[in-house]
């Protein structure tokens, strides 16, 4: 039997409203703290989770943004979007999930890569910013992400390939365990937030996905403690999931403008939020006036220096229109339709808070997701001195 060990299990969308009040492990991890999120998607908040660092210094805030020098990988689009125009079946999603994957073998993407509903003719205005593999080593240079730091410290690490299902995660890591060579393990989970999107309103099969999921995190803990003295264990979120409240339609109020897009404004319509860049100076008033009726307000310069959304070059936006929590923007470049679940809402609200959860009471609290890198940093220290 070893001496000890550490496991971090990174648990998608399991916020800390979903946490309390399913009573999610309440017996093996009786610490349990609320934690804020960091403003954006899981585009922003695992990068965050991974380095420790806000979106201005990692860069990674929405997948697609408009790159400084007006170039995109996308400009042959300008080519072909005559013939996928989005009434025949190239627009179907199935095929643009093929067309995705052919870009990502095509460009050598290795990260996370997906096209989305963003009209074809629309993305030659755009750029994607998690072209490599966030987890891999050098992933988020010039910034450190965890495993450059885990590999910088010597101590025997496992993190999770993020491409297999939350089965084959765990799998996985038991069977390094039952082996006792690795000391430090990042688990990743992401099933929890695939489920919630679809079934946060529905409270018996997120009970029932929330048992399973205990199931095989208590065979985990199991195991670790059958081969280890010692065992520290904890769960933790990147943000949680706010149910459908409704809609708005912000898309049909700036094409209803006078105005082109392309010539006078640039639009990404995420599903909670909308960017805008103007091409033209007069555009702005009246693009920022169309919209401000709608369920939601413009970001201050002050709320994006708050929320580390400040970009200095304005790559996702001049201006953010951030819709109230549960309001989803439909249809946006995510999806045509709303779904019963969704996060990238204010860090302010309660649905979206995520967690920590751990077996052993904890040196220092985090606030904020990105203080989970140091304590994950804190912990290969500690694996380090107690090796040397």
């Amino acid at each position: 039997m070893k001496d000890r060990v550490k496991i971090f299990m990174f648990s998608d969308a399991l916020g800390y409203e979903i946490a309390q009040r399913y009573k999610f492990m309440m017996d093996e991890f009786p610490v349990r703290l609320p934690v804020r999120t960091q403003f954006g998607y899981s585009s922003t908040c695992v990068p965050t989770i991974l380095t420790g660092e806000p979106p201005t210094k990692h860069g990674h805030f929405s997948f697609f943004y408009r790159p400084k020098d007006a170039k995109s990988p996308f400009t042959f689009f300008r080519f072909l979007h005559p013939f996928l125009h989005p009434s025949v079946v190239f627009d179907n999603h199935r095929i643009r999930h093929r067309v995705s994957l052919w870009l990502a073998r095509h460009r050598n993407y290795t990260g996370y890569f997906n096209l989305y509903r963003v009209p074809y003719a629309r993305l030659p205005f755009f750029d994607y910013c998690e072209k490599q593999d966030i987890f891999a080593p050098h992933g988020l240079a010039p910034v450190k992400n965890l495993r450059d730091v885990l590999t910088e410290s010597g101590v025997p690490f496992h993190i999770s390939n993020w491409h297999l299902n939350d089965d084959q995660n765990i799998a996985a890591a038991k069977k390094l365990l039952e082996e006792e060579r690795t000391e430090f393990f990042f688990v990743y989970t992401a099933g929890l937030d695939s489920m919630l999107h679809f079934h946060v309103h529905e409270p018996e099969v997120v009970a029932k996905h929330l048992d399973a999921f205990s199931a095989k995190v208590r065979d985990l803990l199991k195991t670790a403690r059958a081969h280890f003295r010692k065992v520290d264990f904890c769960i933790f979120s990147d943000h949680g999931m706010t149910p459908l409240k409704g809609e708005t339609d912000i898309k049909s109020m700036l094409e209803a403008l006078p105005l082109k897009f392309g010539q006078d404004y640039i639009a990404a319509y995420d599903s909670t939020m909308l960017r805008v860049w103007f091409l033209n100076p007069d555009a702005r008033a009246p693009v920022m006036d169309a919209v401000t009726g709608a369920p939601g307000h413009w970001l201050s310069p002050e709320e994006k220096s708050a929320l580390h959304v400040d970009f200095a070059d304005a790559s996702y936006g001049d201006e953010i229109f951030l819709l109230d929590p549960g309001i989803q923007l439909v249809p946006s470049d995510m999806g045509a339709k709303p779904i019963p679940g969704m996060h990238g809402f204010s860090p302010d609200d309660r649905d979206s808070t995520a967690c920590i959860l751990s077996v052993n009471e904890l040196a220092e609290h985090p606030r904020e997701i990105a203080d989970f890198f140091r304590l994950m940093k804190q912990g290969a220290f500690e694996l380090k001195n107690a090796g040397a």
